[in-house]
């Protein structure tokens, strides 16, 4: 089958929470620029792991009465029309944290509505790299199937937000692999469940689900239970199960697809047990599943520089600062319960440009989950309110690249419009 060829300016990989930033800041800038998602409908993990809550778009607060944004610019853009689309408003958590509850399909919508709106951004969904070419330290080639057809692009400056780093590791840059460091963990909707058991924090829930699992009668990752923030109303509550971190013996893509089908596989006994054992949940019925696992932590490239844990816990900031990180480390492991590293309150960390830059490809650039970042500081600025601003930030200076624009310059416009 022949090919395709389609040239641009600007070819963002990845249709999620980075990639929709990314596109819709190299668009505005007036690149000529291609969106490619490999879903049918654009959000990433967003709209198809049902993470269900924004994180990172406050500074955490535990003595405010109202949500206090880390910054301006596209994410809180995004979130202010997330609202006007769902009526959702920021809520508080624990330790101060404030996220922003969300639907999927509402995320999905609001994406798909701001991509549009920029006249040079050109969406190709169901399309999946598998092959990029490079000359010169540049990146010079991306090959993708779309729908099955065949397409070679050859653009000027390559974002990728692939969560992966997909494009550049193909094209050769240095990556290390996060694929063990954080849990997977699966959505899904309970229907007829007392909405008073999410005021109680599950508090029954957790008790017999430590007794089943001591004597035997559920495998011990049910344990790992817990509810989505903010996803309860009209009888239906969303609830989390988070898996085991993937094991370092076994090929990535077979521990996925184990995953997915083992933790699907627990979801009706696991209602049968809550339904014979917590009064709540007598009535419940399984009413809905994420498509997909939500992936906290994979492949990250090693960049011109890196955030560092000692970065995020002392909340350095930078001249170079192009995004602010303002969630903690939340580390899932081996604990039902994520590990949580806080830094200073009403405080947040400068993320620098050059993480988000391949160390040896002159026109890649990298946001969201595959941004250059020690371990701990990644379990910080992969959420998705972070995603948003790298992903903006990675579009603009793709833009500014193509052009001839020095980095420099760059960053100066980017945060102007985060009004840093």
């Amino acid at each position: 089958m022949s090919s395709t060829v389609i040239s641009c300016d600007v070819l963002v990989i990845g249709g999620g929470a980075a990639g929709i930033a990314a596109a819709t800041a190299a668009g505005r800038a007036g690149a000529r620029t291609i969106l490619l998602e490999r879903y049918g409908f654009l959000g990433g993990l967003a709209s198809a792991a049902w993470v269900g809550t924004i994180c990172g778009l406050y500074l955490r607060d535990t003595k405010g009465a109202e949500a206090v944004p880390v910054s301006e610019g596209f994410p809180q853009e995004f979130a202010s029309r997330l609202q006007n689309a769902s009526g959702a408003k920021p809520l508080r958590v624990d330790a101060g944290l404030w996220v922003l509850p969300y639907q999927p399909f509402d995320f999905a919508s609001v994406a798909e509505a701001i991509v549009s709106e920029v006249k040079n951004v050109t969406v190709t969904l169901h399309a999946t790299v598998t092959e990029a070419q490079t000359e010169n330290h540049r990146l010079n080639q991306v090959r993708a199937l779309a729908w099955n057809e065949p397409l070679e692009f050859r653009p000027g400056a390559v974002v990728d937000c692939t969560g992966e780093a997909t494009a550049a590791t193909l094209a050769g840059a240095g990556a290390e692999n996060g694929a063990t460091d954080q849990a997977p963990s699966l959505v899904f909707i309970l229907e007829n469940v007392d909405s008073g058991l999410a005021e109680r924090g599950l508090l029954e829930v957790r008790r017999e689900l430590r007794r089943a699992v001591e004597n035997g009668t559920l495998p011990a990752i049910c344990e790992r239970l817990s509810l989505v923030p903010g996803a309860a109303g009209n009888g239906r509550m969303g609830f989390k199960l988070s898996l085991f971190p993937a094991s370092p013996d076994r090929p990535l893509w077979q521990q996925i697809t184990d995953w997915e089908r083992e933790s699907r596989s627990l979801l009706e006994p696991l209602r049968k047990f809550l339904a014979e054992n917590v009064p709540a949940c007598r009535n419940a019925r399984l009413h809905s599943v994420a498509p997909q696992l939500g992936v906290r932590s994979g492949r990250r490239i090693l960049g011109r520089a890196r955030l560092a844990d000692k970065d995020v816990l002392e909340v350095a900031k930078s001249p170079l600062g192009i995004a602010r990180g303002s969630w903690p480390m939340e580390r899932w492991t081996n604990s039902p319960r994520p590990e949580m590293t806080y830094f200073a309150e009403r405080d947040y960390y400068d993320i620098p440009l050059d993480c988000l830059r391949a160390l040896e490809l002159d026109n890649v650039f990298v946001a969201g989950r595959c941004l250059s970042a020690e371990t701990g500081a990644m379990t910080s600025a992969r959420v998705i309110g972070t995603a948003l601003a790298t992903g903006w930030a990675a579009g603009t200076a793709a833009a500014f690249h193509i052009s001839g624009t020095s980095m420099d310059e760059a960053v100066v416009a980017i945060r102007r419009t985060n009004h840093q």
